[in-house]
């Protein structure tokens, strides 16, 4: 059954409406100086970096086949991955918001290259998914203290105080249509290394809400929510944003669907200064080549929907696009 629910929606993905994007015109962001930068690099992998410190969530970078990913076996391909090793080397704390591969396929292979015993957060299934290779970071399962609604959660700290972090229960929507793809959440440590997509199980999936700290002060806050199926999912109590609100969303399309659609959104919520869209693209293609768009996305639509509304300034970045939020 799961294979063959792999192959429908990966037929979906691949033969459905999703369009070229040659002519889209993607945001590549802007400009160089201090402050808080963010880099794009696909699907829901961003860089934050600030004033040394730096944040990586879902390491992702190793776009393979549809056929490698339905009938092989997957690792990282170093030819797509070493690239950027070197931008990685701040990098204090990595945030997970589920286990498909597609969201930390990469994280074995560049955990030399981040900061020794780095912090992950994410699920139980994410540790349990690569304990097998003994990485040398610091897993942190997040299940009981991610925030609510009802519930404020617990903040974690990293890189000695300047950056803390509050998980926050978010939701997966299904794939495609009714496929919902390679649920489990493991309560155990897999005895050997993940070498197949399903064995990449969702697990629980997880917001976060990122703070960049001087002492006590807020510097910049970044909201973090890579899949969502809308409220509950990625909510959490609203006295938490009187203390500051949002500076830049980093929010996966299937938020900005729902918001077009007029359903309950984290946009609505937050309403934050900047949205940063992201899983916009195929993943089964390399950057080498020109996007295209996952079936359920309408970019251009999109675009023209966002450009209406005047509460937040909307990004669709490009590939490895760097974009530049000053210290206030």
């Amino acid at each position: 059954m799961r294979r063959r629910d792999l192959l429908l929606s990966g037929a979906a993905l691949l033969t459905g409406c999703g369009g070229r994007l040659r002519r889209f015109p993607f945001s590549t962001g802007a400009g160089a100086g201090d402050g808080l930068v963010i880099t794009y690099f696909s699907v829901g992998c961003f860089l934050l970096e600030w004033r040394g410190q730096a944040v990586l969530t879902d390491p992702f970078f190793s776009h393979l086949s549809f056929a490698d990913v339905t009938f092989g076996e997957i690792a990282s391909d170093p030819a797509q991955v070493d690239p950027y090793l070197d931008q990685l080397g701040a990098v204090q704390a990595v945030l997970v918001g589920h286990s498909h591969y597609d969201h930390m396929l990469d994280l074995p292979y560049i955990a030399p290259a981040l900061q020794p015993g780095a912090d992950v957060l994410g699920s139980r299934t994410l540790a349990h998914t690569l304990a097998p290779l003994a990485l040398p970071l610091t897993f942190h399962p997040v299940n009981e203290t991610a925030a609510t609604p009802e519930r404020a959660g617990q903040w974690q700290v990293s890189a000695g105080g300047r950056i803390r972090v509050l998980p926050i229960a978010s939701g997966h929507p299904n794939n495609y249509a009714f496929i919902h793809l390679w649920t489990d959440r493991l309560t155990e440590d897999r005895a050997t290394e993940p070498t197949r997509a399903a064995h990449y199980q969702e697990g629980e999936t997880f917001a976060f809400l990122v703070d960049f700290l001087d002492g006590t002060e807020i510097v910049h806050r970044v909201y973090v929510e890579t899949s969502s199926r809308g409220y509950p999912d990625g909510f959490f109590p609203a006295e938490i944003l009187a203390e500051r609100p949002v500076d830049v969303a980093l929010l996966a399309m299937d938020c900005a669907n729902i918001e077009a659609r007029g359903r309950d959104s984290i946009i609505d919520f937050l309403q934050p200064a900047t949205v940063i869209f992201c899983h916009w693209e195929r993943f089964f293609r390399g950057k080498d080549r020109s996007p295209r768009e996952i079936t359920k996305v309408n970019l251009p639509q999109l675009q023209r929907w966002f450009e209406e509304d005047p509460r937040s300034e909307y990004r669709f970045p490009a590939w490895d696009s760097r974009h530049l939020f000053p210290d206030p």
